[in-house]
């Protein structure tokens, strides 16, 4: 250490006049900007590691659009929504939350041309995919994806949606019996009913 202080004297008493304090005034800056810079860093990083371990997702429905490639009598699209926050796998409750279908209600009566599913889930538990049938038909491979029927024949209709986790070996099924009915249809009852 001795040392190093001589040539550091030697070196700077070496150089021009302007030079020397251009550099001198260089270093005597650069150090605390570097740490500032990297103070900042840190607390940035620490500030985003807590907003994302301290955020609970909220509990909000989610739509539901189910799509049947193998109905018969109907044609269906597949379309995604924005997921909602979920929390890691290992923050999740790991069992199947409350779940309910919120739309079609049991025995409602849809005159829509599409038929599209709201089930309300809760955000604490873990994520679910789903495989739904209706009717008769076979069940679709389990999925995220949301799911509309569109073009349906008009009579009584019987969905069934198997529910089942993602991290642990357990599913259920809820079940939905609705009456659709095309617009022309329920013009022509309804102006029967009044006649």
């Amino acid at each position: 250490m001795k040392n190093i202080f001589p040539k550091i004297k030697k070196w700077y008493s070496g150089l021009p006049d302007k030079k020397r304090h251009i550099e001198l005034i260089t270093a005597a800056l650069s150090v605390p900007m570097m740490l500032t810079v990297i103070l900042v860093n840190m607390n940035n990083i620490k500030a985003q590691k807590e907003k994302v371990e301290t955020a609970t997702p909220t509990s909000a429905p989610i739509q539901v659009i189910i799509d049947n490639p193998t109905a018969t009598n109907s044609t269906v699209t597949n379309t995604k929504t924005t997921p909602m926050p979920l929390p890691s796998r290992a923050e999740c409750k790991k069992e199947i939350g409350p779940i309910e279908i919120l739309s079609p209600q049991e025995g409602e009566i849809v005159t829509s041309d599409n038929v599209c599913i709201n089930i309300s889930t809760d955000g604490k538990y873990c994520p679910v995919t789903w495989s739904y049938k209706l009717g008769t038909d076979s069940w679709s491979d389990f999925n995220n994806n949301d799911i509309c029927l569109y073009n349906l024949t008009p009579g009584k209709k019987q969905l069934q949606i198997k529910i089942k986790s993602t991290v642990i070996d357990k599913t259920i099924t809820l079940e939905r019996n609705f009456i659709y009915q095309t617009s022309a249809t329920s013009t022509s009852t309804s102006s029967a009913t009044l006649n």
